[in-house]
């Protein structure tokens, strides 16, 4: 199955690349979460203005009014000591109206190896998990027996039937979920080191023009992921497998 994250490289702002096994004699453990995520989506090589009005190769004219992401157990696998370190929450929900997160800790010291995370989650967590999901927002636990959704575009079409002076708008969303379009995603390798003092910012990347490019919005302007409706779910998973995550 193709991966939902293409995951690309790591970057640590304002860290620098280092090569001792370890710093965590001289440096304590930070008392806090010191691990920020950052969603950042794009349209094309720009990113994304919500209130700019973006036109598809179909001749499709909409505006996007939020994009939203729930990724799941997200670690960091230390290839120096062979082993996997739990670096964050369990879930966590990425939007442009939240792009940034604090969540998580990794102690001081230095470290080589690569992160993993997953787009949604598997049906078994769903199930285990089904408080946490519905503390963080209800709208993510499907009414369907096949897990969480774990990407959503909303926003707003031009409705081709009216003249362009009468800009009449139309809503449009698309929901990629089911464990069955989730995926596993493991980043690059990288090695590096930080303090307790310092913050580790890691950017989530997407470009939703793949998504929507070819989309005949006025026709399609609503993908829910449904197993159950094999036109709505062969869109969703075309849809997923143009998703392209990278991390930095």
């Amino acid at each position: 199955m193709k991966k939902v994250f293409l995951l690309t490289g790591l970057l640590y702002l304002g860290l620098t690349s280092c090569k001792e096994e370890s710093l965590l004699e001289d440096n304590p453990n930070p008392p806090a979460d010191n691990i920020e995520l950052n969603f950042l989506p794009y349209f094309g090589e720009k990113p994304l203005k919500v209130d700019s009005v973006y036109t598809n190769s179909v001749g499709a004219r909409f505006m996007i009014d939020t994009v939203s992401l729930l990724i799941s157990d997200i670690k960091f696998m230390d290839r120096n000591l062979n082993e996997t370190i739990d670096t964050a929450k369990n879930y966590v929900l990425l939007s442009t109206y939240k792009q940034s997160v604090l969540t998580g800790k990794m102690p001081a010291m230095g470290y080589y190896g690569n992160f993993q995370l997953i787009a949604g989650t598997d049906s078994l967590d769903a199930i285990k998990n089904l408080d946490e999901f519905l503390e963080i927002d209800p709208e993510w636990v499907r009414k369907d027996p096949y897990g969480v959704d774990f990407f959503k575009i909303k926003g707003r079409y031009f409705d081709p039937a009216s003249p362009p002076e009468d800009s009449v708008m139309l809503p449009m969303e698309y929901t990629l979920g089911t464990y069955m379009l989730s995926d596993t995603a493991t980043s690059d390798i990288r090695g590096f080191s930080i303090d307790n003092l310092q913050q580790i910012k890691i950017f989530l990347l997407t470009d939703l023009k793949p998504l929507l490019n070819l989309m005949p919005i006025d026709q399609v302007d609503e993908i829910v992921s449904d197993p159950t409706n094999t036109q709505d779910f062969t869109i969703a998973k075309a849809m997923a497998d143009s998703l392209s995550i990278g991390i930095f």
